[in-house]
């Protein structure tokens, strides 16, 4: 697990997060997820305080703004997008258990992958992963974004964000297997 995640989760300061996953140590505080985050498999995150600790915590992970209402607005818009627009709770066929972005099997080989869902784009679609606690997906998802997808970790890095921002159009459209290209 990234460095930077683990500190974040401890509540202290940042280090890095270019390592993959697999290659960092955890720090003992942040071993055990905070039951608050669990996010079981095909269950939506909504919009409500679950998908704020998670946005929270990925923007810490990516080392984005503190607090930026912004950037936290376009991670819950992000996470809509994927429930297709579920409240928190609800089924949400395919979702990732602790993966509300729902990073697939083409993201690489992760830490606390537990298996996979079947994918909401449909048949031929490589499975969404299920990761066995908070802490693993966080990472693993932020992990993804600065390494696959720059243009969305600097939007966010910045503070911009990724509500109406063209910069991140087609990385966007690539995450989402073309389902969509902008967030609103």
């Amino acid at each position: 697990m990234p460095a930077v995640l683990v500190l974040a989760l401890a509540g202290c300061a940042s280090s890095q997060l270019s390592t993959h996953p697999a290659a960092a140590t955890a720090h003992p505080a942040a071993q055990a997820s905070p039951p608050s985050m669990q996010l079981a498999a095909e269950t939506s995150v909504g919009t409500g305080p679950l998908a704020q600790r998670w946005a929270a915590a990925i923007l810490a992970a990516l080392r984005a703004p503190a607090g930026n209402a912004v950037d936290v607005t376009s991670m819950i818009a992000w996470f809509t997008a994927e429930d297709d627009g579920h409240p928190a709770g609800q089924r949400a066929y395919g979702a990732g258990g602790n993966n509300p972005l729902n990073l697939t099997a083409y993201s690489g080989d992760l830490p606390g992958v537990t298996g996979t869902e079947p994918s909401g784009a449909g048949p031929g679609h490589p499975g969404n992963l299920d990761f066995d606690t908070p802490a693993h997906g966080v990472a693993a998802t932020a992990w993804v974004i600065m390494v696959k997808y720059p243009a969305i970790a600097r939007a966010l890095i910045s503070g911009r964000g990724l509500l109406d921002n063209p910069a991140v159009a087609a990385a966007l459209l690539e995450w989402s297997g073309h389902g969509y290209s902008g967030l609103r």
